[in-house]
């Protein structure tokens, strides 16, 4: 250390639980300036965190991940986002490798005879975990948007599936820079698809690192929704350079101000590019999806108070996500788009290069709008769970009187002990032109009064509310009657999840529940779709008994062929993508229900895609082996494993992995298994493989068997950030002895960065059983009279 003209040695004291060193030296320092040298060794490590080593099929890669606390696994820092530097970075490696990093290669220079070594320019100041460094024989495809250039690199033989990424980082740093009051700050931008790495994507200052399958994309056997979702993620990421890097949250508890606002950011160049996308359904699907998360009563608020490792990474999950997206999408409709930008730009430019909070940013949308955000975003950001708004309504005068009733929505049905309240901004959507109410429910009971009466009243207009709607039995029945024509797409998918809410929590029968899907019979939306299907399946699960299988599965089969006679198992030249995504859904609902038809249409593509990928619509190929391992033999099984253990290309590998899970046979799910014990499944497929395999019920017991058995090496593997993946899997089970089984395991059991995905888990089985006690015998009656 040296200061004031004096160096000084330090004695070093490690603090492994906590990860820290103190540096003890002799002699005070005087406050000031001073300069701290420090020598250290590392290595490169085998899991997918700090620097480490990726493993393609040809060779070996180093790589870094060091969000949220991994910077300090390569070198010694002040590991946390408020303390931004710039760095200068320089590495020596083999002659035929090149490097990529957060600055330009401003030096190159030869070291003997088979080395070189790269000095890259000085980074932009940053925290810690946004610095990127990876080594190989990386290849490029070049663009530039807005005199940046910008780079998609992969390793050699994938280059050519960079293309459409190009494309898309090209249009969306276009549509940021007009958008936010900054123009893109970091001189350029690479982005790098990586062999192994465990986020889809991660937003290194001008440097960005995804993993494969979000990055690279084959034109010829991709489908039009992966091309969708890997748009969405690589605007997603290039948003953050704004929004998370260039202003950084300053501590890991506003991590959803970065992370929400950029999923939330992400559909905006996506709507500009291609609004035949729908980009607007998708954040109304996302939004009901976090909603139900948050109805549980283990649910976090948005805004945490991580300390811990794990605990920081238990911030990066839905709630921050997704829940964080919803509610600036209220935003953004209470106070108007423009006027939200005006106040996301003042936040953006009161804070370049530095650290800022969420009441920094909510106080910028007050200012710029005029209303009160910083008295309603608090009562979304600081307390957990989503308010219910329950609507009553009656014609007084030729007036529609409206009481609206706040709660907190549980999907136990119970009452929330804790008092607690919601300023909502609601957009009342009526049956009279004209008529619709917009304003803010601040009070537990609030009435409201419309110019005149209507038919019936939608209680969130556009969805773009986040809170759950309890509609009287009348209004209801008077919404479905006239959904198809009425609503549009994002309301059908709230009313449908409303609906199945209240269903699920015992506050409206589930007979009411199917006779409104029977009023949707001739739905034609994907998402509407897919959401009824999800619904259904859990029924089968928890409230259909072996006697009823073939009668529910009956009904299945007549709610759905209609609409799949129509739009057929076979591709058409003039189909568009939702067509083909909803042949796809429609495949998979009616093969799960046993349909001969869809079953054999299922087998056919199969056979057809192992012998040429091309010749199937890539849309409907997940949907098709889904069904065929479903109701696969050994036969199938072993076309499928030899396929995928000969290194199958690109999309085919995930696509046959996956397909491994699907089978119902003991023995098949016993070899899945052995796969891991062979060292056959890549570390950052573990989440995903393991959480496939929970989710398929004749798998289940085996899986969770093999888990105990293995936690001690796999705990740290099987869960991505925010829980996700076996632990949350295990919340898809019904049954009270292995409930009380995964409960005594946890007990004793560590569950690293995954804590509140057990709890949330146990939670979603007590939900279940609930649920079977309490809607048993009205889906009982049901059936009988189908």
């Amino acid at each position: 250390m040296h200061a004031a003209g004096k160096t000084q040695k330090a004695n070093v004291v490690y603090d492994k639980p906590s990860e820290m060193i103190r540096l003890e030296l002799p002699q005070e320092i005087p406050a000031g300036e001073g300069t701290l040298k420090i020598e250290y060794r590392g290595k490169l490590t085998e899991g997918l965190r700090g620097l480490y080593l990726s493993k393609s099929s040809r060779r070996m890669y180093a790589v870094t991940q060091f969000e949220g606390t991994y910077a300090r696994m390569m070198f010694p820092c002040f590991d946390e986002p408020s303390f931004k530097a710039y760095f200068d970075l320089s590495v020596t490696i083999d002659k035929g490798d090149t490097a990529i990093s957060n600055g330009r290669i401003s030096k190159d220079t030869p070291v003997g005879a088979n080395r070189h070594q790269i000095q890259f320019s000085t980074s932009p100041k940053m925290s810690t975990y946004l610095v990127a460094l990876a080594i190989g024989d990386w290849d490029c495809l070049s663009s530039s948007a807005d005199g940046i250039p910008i780079r998609v690199c992969a390793v050699p033989e994938k280059k050519q599936y960079g293309a459409f990424a190009l494309d898309v980082a090209t249009h969306s740093l276009q549509f940021y820079d007009r958008w936010y009051g900054i123009k893109y700050p970091f001189g350029k931008l690479d982005m790098l698809a990586i062999p192994d790495y465990e986020w889809g994507g991660m937003e290194n200052t001008a440097s960005i690192f995804y993993r494969e399958s979000a990055l690279l994309f084959d034109e010829k056997t991709g489908s039009s929704l992966r091309k969708r979702s890997q748009a969405t993620t690589i605007a997603h990421e290039i948003a953050h350079q704004w929004f998370g890097d260039l202003v950084t949250a300053a501590w890991w508890d506003d991590i959803w101000l970065n992370e929400g606002f950029a999923t939330w950011m992400s559909a905006k160049p996506i709507e500009e590019w291609h609004p035949e996308w729908h980009a607007e359904e998708d954040a109304a699907a996302s939004a009901q999806q976090i909603i139900g998360v948050d109805s549980l009563a283990s649910a976090r608020a948005i805004h945490g108070n991580p300390s811990t490792p794990s605990e920081i990474k238990e911030m990066f999950d839905g709630i921050s996500y997704q829940k964080g997206a919803a509610v600036l999408r209220m935003l953004e409709s209470y106070v108007g788009p423009e006027v939200f930008r005006k106040g996301v730009n003042a936040y953006l430019a009161a804070h370049v290069n530095g650290n800022a909070t969420a009441a920094d940013f909510w106080t910028s949308e007050a200012q710029a709008s005029g209303k009160p955000i910083d008295k309603i975003m608090p009562t979304f950001v600081m307390q957990p769970g989503v308010p219910e708004l329950a609507l009553q309504n009656s014609c007084l005068s030729n007036q529609e009187k409206i009481d609206f009733t706040q709660s907190r929505f549980l999907i136990s049905g119970e009452r929330n002990s804790a008092s607690q309240d919601w300023r909502i901004p609601v957009c009342v959507k009526t049956g009279t032109k004209d008529v619709d109410w917009c304003g803010t429910v601040i009070e537990e009971r609030q009435e409201e009064r419309l110019a005149a009466c209507s038919s019936w009243l939608f209680g969130n207009r556009d969805a773009a509310g986040y809170y759950r709607v309890r509609y009287t039995p009348e209004n209801l029945r008077a919404i479905a009657e006239t959904a198809e024509s009425s609503l549009n797409a994002a309301e059908r998918i709230a009313l449908v999840e409303d609906t199945w809410a209240l269903t699920r929590a015992g506050k409206t029968s589930v007979a009411d529940f199917m006779d409104l899907l029977q009023q949707l019979q001739s739905e034609q939306n994907r998402h509407v779709l897919g959401s009824i299907a999800s619904h259904l399946d859990y029924i089968r699960e928890s409230l259909v008994p072996k006697q009823d299988n073939a009668r529910f599965d009956a009904f299945l089969r007549r709610q759905f062929s209609s609409l799949a006679g129509q739009v057929g198992w076979t591709a058409r030249s003039d189909d568009t993508d939702e067509q083909k995504a909803l042949r796809s859904t429609l495949l998979d609902v009616l093969g799960s229900a046993g349909d001969e038809a869809a079953i054999a249409a299922a087998r056919k593509l199969v056979d057809q895609y192992l012998s040429d990928p091309r010749s199937v619509d890539s849309t409907l190929v997940g949907s098709a082996f889904t069904v065929a391992s479903e109701n696969g033999d050994d036969t199938l099984y072993k076309q499928l494993l030899h396929r995928w253990t000969a290194g199958a290309p690109g999309d085919a590998y995930n696509l046959y992995l996956l397909s491994l899970t699907q089978f119902s046979q003991p023995a098949l799910i016993k070899q899945t298994l052995q796969l891991v014990d062979e060292g056959k499944i890549r570390q950052q497929d573990y989440p995903r493989f393991f959480g496939e395999l929970l989710s398929n019920p004749a798998a289940r017991g085996q899986t969770w068997s093999y888990l105990k058995e293995h936690w001690n090496d796999l705990s740290q593997k099987v869960t991505s950030f925010g829980g996700a993946g076996a632990v949350s899997a295990l919340g898809s089970a019904c049954d009270t002895k292995m409930r009380g089984d995964v409960q005594d395991f946890f007990n004793s059991h560590p569950a690293p960065g995954a804590q509140r995905a057990v709890q949330q888990s146990l939670e979603r089985m007590d939900a279940c059983v609930a649920f079977r006690e309490k809607q048993g015998a009205s889906f009982q009656q049901w059936i009988e009279k189908q």
